[in-house]
């Protein structure tokens, strides 16, 4: 089974979502301005919070791409980890926070909604932006991957960069549809309550998309395996080869985009210490020629007696 290596389709991500958040909030901020409405005001706030967040995932971007040294020996791919985990904190505090302060103050000093269509017709032109972006966004995974399903991709991605990016297009795009029914709403009873409660849907969104980010990419900072189905067919690949007696051990680990692999095997009798070398050399660049991902490859030949599984 042979697996195709990921090509940097986060900062493309990045991209698509950037361009469309500053043109969403320069036409939010406009209409906050113009009708006094607390759901624009709240998802201006997100679309500026959110610009700021992909220039983070920008800079993240920038950063794993810088070579490796003696001091990171394994380069510095989990720099994207650091900059993700930036972002959803500031998705927390910044979008989500500010959003639902927003909305609490509106409650408690109400005031009309003046030119409630301009407020609609800005959010609807906002929908079909962020739609549009999110859709561009989900059309940079890779084919296999979104056939299986955006929640399973969530789950199983090491890639927060794009995690992100999408996780914020599906966000705002959930503010805007939250702050559209509650300016309706508004429209319809004469009550700018529901105006309020707008804002502060916006927030409780962001927080909650802000939290389970955050909990995706504790995962990955703390060591998180590759997925299934990639260590079984690693495994049956090293099962097969003709050499290989039995595996004792196979850690596959996510570090950014590739993947360090651990290997304790049996090995078949070798006449000599330099055939046994030449036998490892020749699994670990078949197994990369196989798994481009795997770009570290440690492999420990085991005895017998000795091979019991360390974990």
């Amino acid at each position: 089974m042979v697996h195709r290596g990921v090509n940097n389709t986060a900062p493309r991500a990045a991209y698509y979502a950037l361009a469309s958040n500053v043109a969403v909030a320069l036409c939010q901020y406009a209409a906050a301005a113009y009708t006094n409405s607390g759901s624009a005001l709240a998802e201006a706030i997100h679309s500026s919070a959110d610009c700021v967040n992909q220039l983070l995932l920008l800079m993240g971007s920038r950063a794993a791409s810088n070579r490796a040294d003696k001091q990171h020996p394994l380069g510095f791919g989990r720099e994207t980890y650091f900059y993700a985990l930036l972002v959803a904190l500031q998705i927390f505090l910044v979008g989500g926070v500010a959003s639902v302060t927003v909305g609490v103050v509106r409650l408690l000093h109400r005031s009309p909604l003046e030119h409630p269509y301009v407020v609609i017709a800005v959010l609807c032109v906002s929908g079909v932006i962020e739609a549009s972006a999110l859709q561009a966004s989900i059309g940079t995974i890779d084919e296999s991957r979104r056939k299986a399903g955006l929640w399973k991709w969530f789950r199983e991605t090491g890639q927060p960069q794009l995690l992100l990016a999408i996780g914020e297009d599906v966000a705002a795009l959930g503010g805007v549809l939250a702050s559209l029914v509650a300016v309706v709403l508004s429209v319809l009873t004469g009550s700018p309550v529901f105006d309020a409660c707008g804002g502060i849907a916006v927030g409780l969104i962001l927080m909650s998309t802000a939290i389970f980010s955050m909990r995706e990419i504790r995962s990955l900072i703390v060591g998180e395996a590759a997925h299934r189905h990639v260590r079984q067919a690693m495994h049956a690949w090293l099962s097969q080869r003709p050499v290989v007696g039995h595996v004792v051990s196979l850690i596959v680990l996510k570090w950014a985009d590739h993947l360090v692999v651990a290997i304790q095997a049996e090995l078949r009798p070798h006449g000599s210490a330099d055939e046994l070398v030449r036998t490892i050399d020749r699994i670990g660049n078949d197994l990369k020629s196989a798994f481009p991902l795997a770009k570290w490859i440690f492999f420990e030949p085991k005895l017998r007696e000795h091979g019991s599984h360390p974990l």
